[in-house]
């Protein structure tokens, strides 16, 4: 019952104030869920699986999260092209977003800068019926006795768009971005009418650097920081790849006593084009007593993508040499 009552008060929180933005923390593998101008910077085609179970045992019903992508360039139009499905689950509260993402790319001597958008929707829901308020009567029936809490299946949809710039190179990648630019507001159904679930605008700046240490390691420290304008969260992490082939890092979470959330550590190996990594976040916060840690895989696959070079034609002239 104890862990039934933490999910209605997390559901009501939602439905009164706002969503918050799904967490990976995996990001800097799959740059494309904080930063829509991201898609083909890699010069490949690209898919992404992602699936994370978050804190694990908090409650009966999971709170967890996957997402999809595929990217690639279009050298033709110096652009690169996206889609992004992510679909977030906390409690009885699912959130889907779909979205396609379009970048125009520069290159230049220092590297390449790509300022892109994304569009599409978010569908969220709300399972009502598996609520339990205090004050509620569930005989025979369902009625929380709450205008704010559905007794049933409720579901709502809103357009999304967000945008970014993002630079890269074969030594470092930097970022920022903005989701919901367009204030996103999905109506759900309750006893008392409509209610709204504010998507809020949340921010991301990322950026790492590979250091070669030599030709069979390569040290990659990265940062994500986002914030919705009224609080701040930090990622720090330090990655490494060696013999191209085994995939390790670890991750730490928060700044201060307030946002102080895990410590993680990241696994996995890559073969050729083929990616799996396996990440583990061990809560360091006070939720430490009530769950076992989150888990996070991910399976990528990376196909190279090179530009067709325009060859000149060569000619033997007995008097020009041409």
């Amino acid at each position: 019952m104890n862990r039934i009552l933490v999910f209605v008060f997390i559901v009501m929180h939602i439905v009164v104030y706002a969503q918050t933005e799904p967490q990976f923390t995996q990001y800097m593998y799959h740059r494309y869920l904080v930063n829509p101008a991201y898609s083909g910077s890699n010069d490949a085609a690209e898919f992404h699986l992602l699936h994370r179970s978050q804190y694990v045992s908090l409650a009966a019903k999971a709170i967890a999260s996957q997402a999809f992508n595929f990217n690639m360039p279009l050298y033709a139009v110096s652009s690169g092209v996206g889609l992004t499905v992510v679909n977030d689950l906390i409690g009885f509260q699912r959130s889907t977003y779909v979205n396609a993402q379009y970048n125009y790319r520069k290159k230049f001597k220092w590297g390449n800068m790509a300022v892109g958008i994304s569009g599409g929707i978010v569908q969220t829901s709300i399972d009502g019926s598996q609520l339990r308020a205090p004050d509620g009567i569930y005989t025979g029936s369902v009625n929380h006795n709450d205008n704010f809490l559905p007794n049933n299946l409720q579901q709502g949809i809103a357009p999304d768009f967000s945008a970014g710039i993002y630079f890269n190179s074969e030594k470092y990648f930097a970022g920022a971005a903005l989701s919901h630019i367009v204030l996103t507001n999905a109506n759900v159904g309750t006893p008392s009418g409509k209610s709204k679930l504010i998507f809020n605008r949340t921010s991301f700046f990322t950026g790492g650097y590979h250091f070669i240490i030599n030709p069979k390691i390569t040290i990659s420290p990265a940062a994500l920081i986002k914030t919705n304008f009224v609080n701040v969260q930090t990622e720090l992490s330090v990655n490494f790849l060696a013999i191209n082939t085994i995939v390790g890092g670890i991750s730490f979470r928060g700044y201060n006593k307030k946002t102080v959330d895990a410590l993680a550590l990241i696994f996995g190996f890559r073969y050729k084009g083929l990616q799996l990594v396996y990440s583990y976040d061990a809560n360091v916060s006070y939720l430490t007593k009530f769950n076992t840690g989150s888990h996070e895989i991910s399976l990528s696959y990376s196909y190279p993508l090179k530009k067709k070079e325009v060859r000149g034609y060569f000619f033997h002239h007995p008097r020009f040499n041409l």
